[in-house]
């Protein structure tokens, strides 16, 4: 994710140069989800044939692979060669994202049991970390040097990182002779069963649209922002900062108190959902008359404080509100169960990154800001309540099937 996001700040710039208009240069960016929500079903079926630490390695080696040629593109003076071969080498990247990804979360379900949320929410603030890091660090190194060196560092980055893998998961790069292994069929009508029921289905739905709270707004606030007399851009990317800290800094304590009071994963998913649908139901309120910049300010900056703290019980529950759910269907815990929720899982994170961008754009180019964040706010907020009244509903139903066959014996 550091590696996906360097380039954020200063390739627009060089595609502009190149002649690439700026709705290509969002899709060449913007693929990067696209191809790992394409992909991340596939690399579960990858995961039960080549073993958790070597898929990682393998993923790591194709973003590195990619980020280092990516380098050379500045050079290429043909705009058609530009454009085809960045887009070619972000898809690929996000190819490498669902592989790593996938890897990642399959070791930590099925190596941490008792304290699989807790652990979880350290993997998902270092992705906040990532994020927030990665655009000042692969600007500043830019302005220091050229177009190639950003990449060249993240390469590095991820050819350490296979060392570090093939050392510390040294043991398990190996298949064991007598491993499952399943065939493509057999991946997706195991996927297909889980996402037959409505309680696990829910559970995906609500984390891709709380995943989307973490991209509509990326190109909807700075024109809000800019319309309400913040034109210095270093004051519209410290709210883009808020929202990150109060995520980074939420996500930890969310997972150790599933964890330490045991609860409900899907419950905290929901409420997760809630308030963030709350922080964009406030977002882009309008008032009668015209108010105080520095009022606006901290109206939006509260807001994207409770995005940022409801995204964190997303991110951090998900995997747990998985488990439970497939655990509840008679599924066995193993390497295969693991790498297939941890592949839909990938699946919702990714398709709510991308997606949320993409809608975030067109209902508010269309319908304008207020209307844009109070509907997807709305919608996000009913989406989380019917996961409530859905998981409440099946404990229900558990707990009168308890009490007849207590009753039958």
């Amino acid at each position: 994710n550091l590696v996906s996001s360097m380039c954020a700040p200063f390739y627009p710039t060089s595609a502009e140069r190149h002649g690439i208009e700026s709705y290509m240069t969002g899709g060449i960016l913007g693929v990067y989800y696209a191809a790992t929500v394409l992909a991340s079903p596939i690399m579960a079926i990858a995961l039960t044939r080549i073993g958790q630490p070597m898929l990682l390695q393998i993923g790591l080696v194709l973003v590195g692979s990619c980020s280092l040629i990516f380098g050379g593109i500045d050079r290429v003076e043909n705009t058609v060669v530009y454009g085809v071969g960045s887009f070619i080498l972000r898809a690929l990247q996000g190819v490498g994202c669902a592989a790593s990804d996938t890897a990642v979360f399959a070791i930590v379900s099925s190596r941490y049991t008792s304290d699989l949320a807790r652990v979880n929410s350290y993997l998902n603030s270092c992705v906040g970390i990532s994020f927030m890091i990665g655009p000042p660090l692969g600007g500043l190194v830019y302005e220091w040097s050229s177009f190639a060196i950003p990449f060249v560092i993240s390469a590095a980055l991820c050819f350490t990182a296979v060392i570090l893998v093939s050392v510390v998961l040294r043991k398990q790069c190996i298949r064991a002779p007598g491993a499952e292994v399943l065939s493509p069929t057999e991946v997706f009508a195991k996927s297909w069963y889980l996402l037959s029921d409505i309680r696990f289905l829910w559970i995906v739905l609500t984390t891709t649209f709380g995943c989307a709270c973490t991209s509509f707004l990326d190109p909807t606030l700075s024109p809000y922002l800019t319309n309400q007399g913040f034109n210095n851009t270093a004051e519209i990317g410290v709210f883009y900062l808020i929202r990150d800290i109060a995520f980074t800094l939420g996500t930890p304590p969310v997972g150790t108190l599933i964890d330490m009071w045991r609860w409900d994963a899907a419950t905290v998913l929901a409420m997760g959902t809630i308030t963030a649908g709350l922080g964009y139901m406030m977002v882009g309120l309008q008032t009668n008359g015209p108010i105080p910049v520095h009022y606006v300010g901290l109206r939006v900056g509260i807001a994207l404080v409770l995005i940022g703290v409801g995204q964190a019980p997303v991110f951090s529950a998900t995997l747990p509100a998985m488990v439970d759910e497939a655990t509840a269907l008679d599924f066995k815990r193993n390497e295969q169960f693991c790498g297939i929720l941890a592949a839909l899982q990938n699946f919702a994170f990714y398709g709510g990154l991308w997606a949320g961008s993409v809608v975030g754009g067109l209902v508010t180019y269309y319908f304008g800001f207020f209307y844009a964040t109070l509907s997807f706010g709305c919608l996000v907020m009913g989406v989380a309540v019917s996961l409530i009244l859905i998981h409440k509903s099946r404990r229900k139903r558990a707990h009168y099937q308890s009490i007849e066959n207590l009753d039958l014996e």
